[in-house]
């Protein structure tokens, strides 16, 4: 077997820490089917359906101006651990896992999550907040959604590629 770079070995981390710091229940609710990608794919703009306008908001706020926005999104009652599935999804869609530095915020989110479930209510967001405000700087960084690593692509499903 192959020795695998670090790079590579990292990517699989990632991957594995989205899934499992996201679980299956939003897998499903996003509605991700396993596939298999050919050569004659065609790139296009992944999209998250329902949480896709939090995702954009995500890459697109500036740094400066994201915490009041999304404190404002708490006060209107969306949830700090749909916040977190925003976040992460915004960064494995930048960075694909090709980042360092994005890789280290991705890796921050679950974490910071647990510690909000020790605090009192009234501080509950601050621990995920200061990771989002990190996540949403390295994405800036990076050139936001216009330097974005993940696409999807035309798929079949693997049952059906399997049969070719």
């Amino acid at each position: 077997m192959p020795a695998r770079t670090r790079r590579e070995f990292l990517q699989d981390v990632g991957r594995g820490t989205l899934i499992a710091g996201l679980g299956s229940a939003l897998a499903l609710e996003l509605d991700r089917r396993s596939t298999l990608a050919d050569e004659s794919s065609v790139e296009r703009p992944l999209d998250f359906g329902p949480l896709e306008s939090l995702v954009r908001t995500m890459q697109d706020t500036d740094p400066d101006k994201l915490l009041p926005l999304l404190a404002d999104k708490l006060k209107s009652g969306v949830e700090l651990r749909t916040l977190v599935a925003g976040a992460a999804l915004a960064n494995a869609r930048t960075f694909g896992g090709q980042d360092y530095v994005g890789f280290h915020t991705l890796m921050a989110l679950s974490p910071a999550y647990r510690m909000a479930q020790e605090l009192p209510s009234a501080r509950r967001a601050l621990p995920v907040l200061k990771v989002l405000y990190r996540n949403n700087r390295r994405i800036h960084e990076h050139g936001g959604h216009a330097s974005e690593r993940l696409k999807s692509v035309d798929s079949q499903p693997a049952s059906a590629a399997a049969s070719t």
